[in-house]
């Protein structure tokens, strides 16, 4: 799933979102940042966690974001103008420009679902962090990722398709073994699941809706059965029977 276009800016809305605040907040804190760390951002989109980790680290820090797409590190570098210690990079997660055992933590927030390589990807974030360097990471379980308050065999079409827009539908569940298989110890995973029960446009729900439309359109359902889609879950947060789950899973670990 390319992340430029519509799909950018709906992807930097729920960046924004309190939902999407949340999961930076507790990245943020899985990571114990201190001044003066260096710390990389791997996919960083539109440079929201970029920043709130560059005012972690002060000054005399380093945060590097990098990000597959151009138009995503545009966005990245207006909102971290007048940052001196961030550092913006066009580069991808299987091959990180970074020198090895040079960073003090990595994060990434639901990005590693989308890295057909992952292992390799994971070795990378092991290989550029330091001895004892933390690893924060946000995947979801994409099972349990789902609208309701639509026609159920409309909802279950539009479901089935969205099942590829990523290549990991379940990574979570994966994540210990490859992370130890990589050389870290001490995994720790915490649910992060979240509920939104309208459509309201600082909700999550709401720019993620757009999202699945246009990724259903682009594999071949019909326009107007999508439109019908966003219509019923429309009425259906009109009559108080809208709903949609995501359970995001925060793992994180210590390079050894």
């Amino acid at each position: 799933m390319e992340f430029g276009g519509d799909t950018g800016l709906w992807q930097r809305k729920i960046a924004e979102s309190r939902e999407g605040v949340a999961r930076r907040l507790v990245t943020i804190e899985a990571l114990a940042l201190a001044t003066g760390q260096s710390v990389l951002d791997l996919g960083c989109g539109g440079g929201h966690l970029v920043k709130e980790i560059g005012l972690a680290v002060g000054e005399a820090g380093k945060v590097i974001g990098v990000d597959s797409s151009p138009e995503q590190l545009e966005s990245a570098s207006i909102l971290c103008e007048g940052l001196s210690q961030a550092e913006l990079v066009n580069g991808s997660a299987t091959e990180i420009s970074i020198e090895s055992n040079s960073i003090n933590s990595v994060a990434s927030i639901q990005v590693l679902d989308y890295v057909a390589d992952v292992d390799t990807a994971i070795r990378e974030i092991r290989r550029v962090l330091r001895i004892g360097g933390k690893v924060a990471l946000i995947s979801v379980l994409w099972d349990h990722w789902r609208f309701h308050g639509a026609d159920p065999l409309l909802n279950e079409r539009i479901f089935e398709v969205w099942r590829d827009h990523c290549t990991h539908q379940m990574l979570p569940l994966e994540m210990p073994e490859k992370l130890s298989a990589a050389g870290f110890q001490g995994v720790i995973q915490k649910p992060i699941g979240f509920m939104n029960g309208n459509m309201h446009e600082n909700a999550f729900a709401y720019f993620a809706s757009k999202l699945v439309a246009a990724f259903a359109i682009s594999k071949g359902i019909p326009q107007e059965d999508v439109q019908l889609w966003l219509r019923q879950l429309t009425e259906a947060d009109k009559a108080g029977r809208f709903g949609f789950v995501s359970m995001p899973v925060l793992t994180s670990a210590v390079a050894a």
